[in-house]
C-alpha cells in the first residue's frame, strides 16, 4: 500500500518565479545563476553557458546548455552532445551539481546539456523519463542553434539518473536516437532497491517513485526496469558502481550488463576499489569516459 508523504520539495515546487515562458526571452541573455535566466534559443551566444526551458513544469523543465569555448559565437558547427542527468534518489538535486561534468565534457569539445526533471516528490514514474525525453527532443528541435549533431548524442546519468539515462535510452529502438549511456552507480532496478534496502530514503521507490509496493504493481515495476525493456536496437553501455559503496552492491549493474550483452548489445561495467557513489567518483574515471565517449560519438 502507498504510504503518502508530503516533503517540502512538494511546497518548494510551487514557487516559481522569475522564469520566462517559452518563447518569451529573459533579457540580458547568458547569465552565470543557472536560475536567473531562462530562455528560447537564440542564434547568438555569448558565454559557454545558458539555462533554457523544455516543458511546462517551471525549474523542473529546465536546462543547462553547456558549448565548447570555441563554439561560442559561432555558427554552422555539429557537436557531438552528452545529456547530464542527476541524482538525489529521485526526490532532490538539480543540474547544478553535474556542472563539473559538464564543464570538462565541454573543454573536451562537446555540448553538455544538465537537465532536470520532475522528482518523484511532485510526480511518480513514470514522469521522469518522460521528462528527460521531452528534453532531449528539445534538444533536437533546436540543434542547429545549439551546435548540435543530432546523430552523435549520448547519455549520462548518476545515481538515479543513471537509471532514468538508462531508461530513456532503452525506451523503443535507442539505436535510432542515441550512440550511448553512461550510469554512475545506476539504481537501475527499482524492485532490487526494495529488496536490498527496503528503507532507502524512507522508503522512496514505494512510497514516492512507483508508489505501490512490488505486490501490488508488478507491471509498474518492471516499466522502471531499464534491463526489461533492453533489445538488440539498444545503444551500448558504459557502467561504473564501486565494490565497497552501500546500501547497494553490484548486482544491479551486472544485470543490466549481463542482459544486455544476452541481446547483443555491448556492455562494459568496471567496478571501482574504495566506497565512492556516482559522480563523487568522475574525477577518477573522467578519462575512461571521454575516451569510450570519443569511440561512440566519433
Amino acid at each position: 500500500m502507498w504510504r503518502a508523504r508530503v516533503g517540502t520539495a512538494v511546497v518548494a515546487a510551487l514557487v516559481l518565479t522569475g522564469l520566462a515562458t517559452p518563447g518569451n526571452a529573459v533579457t540580458g541573455g547568458w547569465r552565470p545563476d543557472p536560475e536567473a535566466s531562462v530562455s528560447e534559443p537564440r542564434a547568438k551566444q555569448t558565454t559557454g553557458r545558458a539555462t533554457y526551458r523544455y516543458g511546462d513544469h517551471g525549474t523542473a523543465s529546465t536546462l543547462d546548455v553547456y558549448l565548447p569555448p570555441a563554439a561560442v559565437g559561432r555558427t554552422g558547427a555539429k557537436l557531438p552532445t552528452v545529456v547530464l542527468v542527476h541524482g538525489g534518489a529521485w526526490t532532490r538535486g538539480s543540474r547544478a551539481s553535474m556542472a563539473p561534468i559538464a564543464r570538462k565534457l565541454a573543454r573536451e569539445g562537446y555540448v553538455a546539456v544538465a537537465v532536470n526533471y520532475r522528482l518523484a516528490t511532485q510526480a511518480r514514474w513514470p514522469a521522469q523519463r518522460e521528462d528527460v525525453a521531452a528534453a532531449v527532443a528539445y534538444l533536437r528541435r533546436h540543434a542547429d542553434r545549439f551546435h548540435i549533431d543530432r546523430r552523435r548524442l549520448a547519455l549520462l546519468g548518476s545515481s538515479a539518473g543513471g537509471h532514468i539515462a538508462a531508461a530513456v535510452a532503452t525506451a523503443g529502438d535507442g539505436r535510432d536516437r542515441f550512440r550511448g549511456v553512461v550510469a554512475l552507480s545506476g539504481l537501475l532496478n527499482p524492485l532490487t532497491v526494495t529488496k536490498q534496502a527496503p528503507n532507502f530514503e524512507d522508503a522512496v521507490v514505494q512510497d514516492k517513485l512507483l508508489r505501490c509496493d512490488p505486490a501490488e504493481c508488478p507491471d509498474r515495476y518492471r516499466d522502471a526496469t531499464p534491463a526489461a525493456a533492453l533489445n538488440r536496437r539498444d545503444v551500448p553501455s558504459l557502467l561504473f558502481h564501486s565494490e565497497g559503496e552501500g546500501p547497494f552492491d553490484t548486482a544491479q549493474a551486472r544485470e543490466f550488463a549481463v542482459r544486455s550483452r544476452a541481446v547483443g548489445v555491448p556492455s562494459t561495467l568496471k567496478v571501482l576499489a574504495g566506497d565512492q557513489h556516482g559522480a563523487a567518483y568522475w574525477p577518477r574515471v573522467s578519462e575512461f569516459v571521454l575516451s569510450w565517449l570519443a569511440t561512440r560519438l566519433r
